[in-house]
């Protein structure tokens, strides 16, 4: 069992390095405890159904089509044209990310997952996939937990806060073209 907590460790942080830059950014713009727990949220839920596509492909009831995972790029380009637009506004009028948004932006962001873990599932028994899944609920804990502790420091904060009107929309956008274009 070891062997697959290892693995499972192993297959989320190495596909999940870049969600982790992105989790910072929204963290460091969340308006308080009730945006982040929002955040969080979208980041389980996105990750769950990420997981259960994974499994659900490795135990050979389907694929997921390739249009498809190309379209999901543009989950993150729309929320970055909407922070774009609305960059100039008080924050107080700018309507935070919430569980939907961020769960589908974990999701077109999670081409790498899926190529990752369909393999690495492949083969499982229901144990190993439930050690699997837990391990990956764990560190997705963790992630948001860094995230939220990243984005907290001051020289990150004061980056976020002074450029976040530019690079929140450019990372979101340029996120969506590397998903369109790497599929």
């Amino acid at each position: 069992m070891l062997g697959v907590i290892s693995a499972a460790a192993a297959a989320f942080a190495v596909t999940n390095l870049d969600d982790l830059f992105v989790l910072m950014l929204l963290f460091g713009q969340a308006g308080g405890k009730g945006a982040r727990l929002r955040i969080a949220a979208g980041q389980f839920l996105g990750l769950s159904l990420l997981t259960l596509v994974s499994v659900a492909a490795a135990l050979g009831l389907g694929r997921v089509p390739e249009q498809f995972l190309r379209l999901l790029g543009l989950v993150p380009i729309l929320l970055g044209l909407r922070a774009w637009r609305t960059r100039n506004q008080p924050a107080e009028t700018v309507s935070s990310v919430g569980v939907l948004s961020t769960a589908l932006l974990t999701m077109a962001n999670g081409g790498d997952n899926l190529g990752v873990y369909i393999p690495l599932l492949a083969g499982y028994s229901p144990g190993q996939l439930a050690v699997t899944a837990a391990v990956f609920a764990l560190l997705c804990g963790l992630w948001c937990l860094l995230g939220v502790k990243l984005a907290a420091l001051p020289r990150v904060q004061a980056v976020i806060l002074r450029w976040k009107g530019i690079l929140v929309p450019a990372v979101l956008i340029l996120l969506g073209l590397s998903i369109i274009l790497s599929v």
